[in-house]
């Protein structure tokens, strides 16, 4: 073997499973600016490889810019090519490890959400979760072009990583170490063609340091201003070389998020009303996220007593309306920041068992326990003939309250009575007198790779540098959640059901035997609950699952024959995935038996996929007058899925550099993302108001309403009452019929490496990205209007007239509304990302360090989603809040650095700034004020000692939000908010943070 392709193999072992490449012209210089690999030179050096291809690491200083050879062939994420020189059509950023300790942070959704490319995933672990559901509490996730986590693809050098939840395949960042990570690599842009489905948004490529030889011990701690918020974390990591041919590495990490109440902080402490466009009212005197109780129901329909706004006294004045005692703050019990502890081990090693096959191993565990509050459930027993709480047809059981109740005031009783002689029960509601509930979840992620890969000269005597892979991926995510503090509708039901206890005079005892036998106590809904009432009527609820990933990739690669100007490379090879999940529930809510929805379990669903994929690039010119370089690339892959068509993706694109100093690069895509279980099956239970389009007020909106109204045999002059329409059930679900979702993307622009200015690296790229076919939910009211209102009577599957209580002999009363995900939706998003790298040395001959500059600005031009077919577009452009997908797009987002080194002493300053933008898109038609414009700055600073008994320790401290400049506030129920009054995660809701950390290295 040469020189040069032992060389070359060398460092592949080290480097290539990252997705990264580099090689050089000669030994010495492989050695010691590629080979050595130290974690500061390779993490720069491959950086600045990519900036001149791609986009712009943060807060790294290169210096490959001072190496005497050019690195001469590299693979970057979004190719399994090996090209020659450093040409790639594709944008990339690139973040480094520096980042992690800039900021304090050991996640990388964290971390993400400050660069402009990504926004909050709804769900983060970081904020409360409440209205996104227990089964999405705690997780942290990366939202790459606000399109959701499912809408990337996150590997870990290279290669799959399983999904966070036991339905689908967006990853949980939790489960996944930091303190081995040499740099992580983003690929914004459709990737499908290389990487599979899902790939729409882009890719996130984890590379781990592979170099590492010795012991690093790494501890931090960090809290709040307000002393919470505490954060500590510790990490060890061993590696070293074995047998001459292999390398492994350890590592063990250990981190946990203190809780954070809204009660202390100003921006959720307590419920806000907002009565105008310019004022909000808050405060103990304004609760307004919760109505009081106060209305009461006979069982048909007749209402007693209704009390908006003001309350009566036993002596009959009046009493002024939210004041404490009335009111209640759902805020102050709730987390902004929910207490998190992971546990994370990963071990890598890799053996060359011949000097052109090496075989690698890669083993992942990760847990996740996540603990939260929030207020007790608001309690409605059904109304008539509805299923709210309970009702006949899931648990049987409609936990009204008997006339006949003792507990019943007399003067209520007598007044239902003058109403309504017949009158047996009492529908009510009942407000936040239960427990706080809370959530518990634990995750547990494993993922283990096996593999082989290698080079060799020629195959059979066709082409040179033929390169291959073979790699097997398995991984599991077992997902435990748990929910107290609900209330057990049988329970209540049981309760309320009283009668006068003849072996206790005076004390009253459960009617029903078989309930007095399992313990049931008397409730009486009209006083203080007593522990022993509560101790019976709340009860917990559980639910397991599990998602597995199975994934086998085999590619052969190599130069097929030269080219005037280079050799043609092509990748052939192909890919089976298979992906599988579940998710049970128990008894309590398969059937209904506590506050909140009956959901059904998600059964156990399997989906195969089979592909077969080619990628070329080809040389079209080389070293001419204005053509100093002109490559063209191509890659399709086709796929067959479980359920779905077969479908292919593509790319094609290439780059031209007229000059050495400048190249341009353009790229097309096609992406798509395939359904998972969670949205093929499952179904749940909801409630709520929906409007029925054929009531005598509404029928006559449109001709066509009108006559299909009357094909459904809907009297003109139905009138159902507001009872009717509050208490509608529905159920909602996946739908087995769905297909892959279809993306197109569009990058063009160019990268500008100017002589005059050795070190600077400037990226311009406009994105443009369209999805159709976007699996989304169709409101119920949605759907009930399109049955209507349509000639084709769209979505007319989805409802059901039937019989009411309320109404005997009448068969068209809207009985059920359901909503079921399809594939209706579509999205259109562009801009431009900028990117900005500058280093260089400070005092020439004095030496006053060493100084680099790097921005990222994303401005985002357009931005509309279209809902349903025929549609007009929803303009999301300028709104934080207010997407069916998640949050809107601000115009203009940026992230930039400053970073001075000198010897061992290192300062940084990180600058973030959020534009200004409207609470969500149809806020400011509606006359709600702006979102000004938000700039946070960050500080740190080093310091590692070269000698002495603390030779190779580092010790740093920072300062997050050093102007502690505090969140806006948003109109309550804005898209996004999570039910806290700002949108967490995008803005900082902690206030100024302080951290402190050292790592040290044997």
């Amino acid at each position: 073997m040469t020189t040069s392709r032992r060389a070359f193999r060398h460092t592949r072992r080290l480097v290539a499973p990252c997705g990264c490449l580099c090689a050089a012209n000669d030994t010495r210089l492989l050695q010691e600016d590629c080979g050595m690999l130290k974690r500061d030179s390779v993490r720069t050096a491959v950086r600045l490889a990519l900036l001149a291809g791609t986009a712009a690491a943060l807060g790294a200083t290169p210096v490959v810019a001072q190496v005497e050879e050019p690195i001469a062939e590299v693979v970057v994420t979004g190719s399994r090519i090996v090209r020659p020189g450093l040409e790639t059509p594709i944008p990339i950023m690139a973040v480094g490890q520096d980042e992690f300790d800039n900021r304090g942070m050991r996640n990388f959704a964290d971390l993400a959400t400050s660069l402009p490319q990504f926004t909050p995933a709804f769900g983060s672990s970081r904020t409360q979760s409440t209205f996104s559901g227990v089964a999405a509490s705690g997780l942290n996730q990366a939202n790459l072009r606000n399109l959701g986590a499912v809408r990337s693809v996150v590997l870990i050098n290279g290669r799959r990583v399983p999904g966070g939840t036991s339905t689908n395949t967006a990853v949980d960042f939790n489960t996944i170490p930091t303190a081995n990570i040499e740099r992580i690599e983003t690929l914004t842009g459709g990737a499908s063609a290389i990487y599979g489905a899902d790939a729409v948004a882009g890719v996130i490529n984890l590379i781990t340091r592979r170099d590492f030889e010795g012991i690093e011990i790494g501890a931090s701690y960090g809290e709040s201003g307000e002393g919470d918020n505490q954060n500590p974390s510790a990490h060890l990591m061993v590696g070293g070389a074995f047998g001459d041919r292999g390398h492994g590495l350890l590592t063990l990490q250990y981190d946990r998020q203190g809780r954070v109440s809204c009660a202390d902080r100003y921006v959720c402490a307590e419920d806000f009303l907002w009565l105008n466009p310019d004022t909000q009212i808050r405060g103990p005197n304004a609760y307004s996220g919760v109505g009081l109780a106060g209305t009461f129901f006979t069982p048909d329909g007749l209402a007693i007593t209704r009390r908006n706004g003001s309350f009566v006294d036993e002596q009959g004045q009046l009493i002024q309306f939210s004041t404490p005692i009335d009111g209640y703050n759902r805020n102050a019990v709730r987390d902004l920041a929910i207490p998190t502890t992971r546990i994370m081990v990963a071990a890598q090693g890799d053996y060359e068992v011949t000097d052109g096959m090496r075989a690698f191993a890669e083993l992942n565990y990760g847990q996740a326990e996540i603990e939260s509050q929030f207020e007790g459930h608001p309690f409605q027993s059904n109304q008539p003939g509805s299923l709210f709480g309970g009702g006949p047809g899931i648990a049987g059981l409609q936990p009204s309250i008997p006339i006949d109740n003792p507990f019943v005031p007399a003067p209520l009783r007598a007044q239902i009575l003058a109403e309504d002689p017949d009158a047996t029960e009492i529908t009510w509601w009942q407000r936040f007198a239960f427990n706080n509930r809370g959530a518990t979840s634990t995750r547990e992620s494993v993922r283990a790779v096996v593999g082989f890969n290698g080079e060799f000269d020629s195959l059979a005597g066709f082409g040179s540098d033929w390169h291959w892979e073979v790699h097997y991926v398995y991984g599991r995510t077992d997902v435990n959640l748990g929910t107290d503090g609900l209330v057990g509708t049988d329970r209540l039901y049981y309760g309320l059901r009283v009668e006068p206890d003849p072996d206790n005079p005076g004390a009253f005892r459960c009617s029903d035997p078989a309930a007095r036998a399992t313990g049931c106590i008397p409730i009486n809904p009209f006083a203080d609950y007593t522990q022993e009432m509560l101790d019976y009527l709340i009860v917990s609820a559980s639910s397991t699952g599990r998602s597995e990933l199975e994934n086998i990739v085999g590619y052969l690669g190599g130069s097929l024959f030269e080219l005037p100007a280079g050799p043609l490379s092509a990748v052939l090879g192909v890919e089976y995935r298979r992906f599988s999940g579940f998710l049970d529930y128990d008894n309590v809510i398969n059937k209904g038996l506590a506050t909140g929805n009956q959901i059904q379990d998600v059964d156990f669903a399997a989906i195969h996929t089979r592909e077969a994929f080619v990628e070329t690039v080809v040389p079209i010119v080389r070293d001419l007058p204005f053509a100093r370089a002109v490559n063209l690339e191509a890659a399709y892959r086709r796929s067959e899925s479980d359920g779905s068509t077969e479908y292919g993706t593509w790319k094609y694109g290439g780059d031209w550099a007229p000059i050495d100093e400048l190249r341009i690069r353009a790229m097309r895509a096609r992406s798509v993302r395939t359904p998972v279980p969670g949205e093929l099956s499952g179904i749940g239970q909801t409630f709520g108001v929906v409007q029925d389009p054929c009531t005598v007020a509404r029928r006559n909106a449109n001709p066509t309403r009108a006559a299909n109204c009357a094909a459904d045999g809907v009297p003109a002059d139905y009138n159902p009452g507001q009872i009717i329409e509050q208490g509608v059930a529905g159920l909602t679900g996946g739908n087995p019929d769905l297909e892959p979702e279809v993306a197109t993307t569009l990058t063009y622009g160019f990268v500008w490496t100017p002589s005059f200015a050795p070190g600077l690296a400037i990226t311009v790229d406009r994105f443009q990205l369209e999805i159709d076919e976007i699996i989304a939910s169709v409101s119920r009211q949605t759907a009930l209007n399109m049955c209507y209102d349509t000639v084709d009577r769209q979505f007319c599957d989805v409802v059901t007239r039937g019989s009411h209580v309320l109404l005997p002999g009448a068969d068209y009363v809207l009985e059920s509304v359901n909503e079921q995900l399809q594939n209706v939706a579509s999205m259109d998003i562009r801009g431009v990302d900028v990117s900005a790298d500058y280093a260089f040395d400070l005092g020439g001959q004095r030496d006053l360090g060493r100084l680099s500059l790097s921005a990222l600005i994303t401005f985002y031009d357009k931005a509309e989603q279209v809902p349903l077919p025929g549609d007009d577009p929803l303009d999301l452009l300028g709104a934080a809040g207010g997407s069916t997908i998640d949050q809107g797009y601000v115009r203009r987002t940026a992230n930039a650095n400053i970073g001075w080194m000198r010897g061992g002493l290192t300062a940084n300053w990180n600058m973030r700034y959020i534009g200004k933008a409207d609470m969500s898109p149809d806020s400011a038609e509606a006359g709600f004020p702006k979102i000004g414009s938000h700039v946070y700055h960050n500080l740190r600073a080093g310091y590692t000692f070269d000698r002495g008994m603390f030779e190779n320790t580092e010790v740093y401290v920072g300062i997050n939000n050093v102007f502690d400049k505090e969140p806006p506030f948003f109109a309550s129920g804005t898209a996004g908010t999570q039910a806290l009054d700002t949108i967490p995660g995008y803005y900082d809701i902690f206030g100024r943070s302080y951290f402190a950390g050292t790592r040290i290295r044997f």
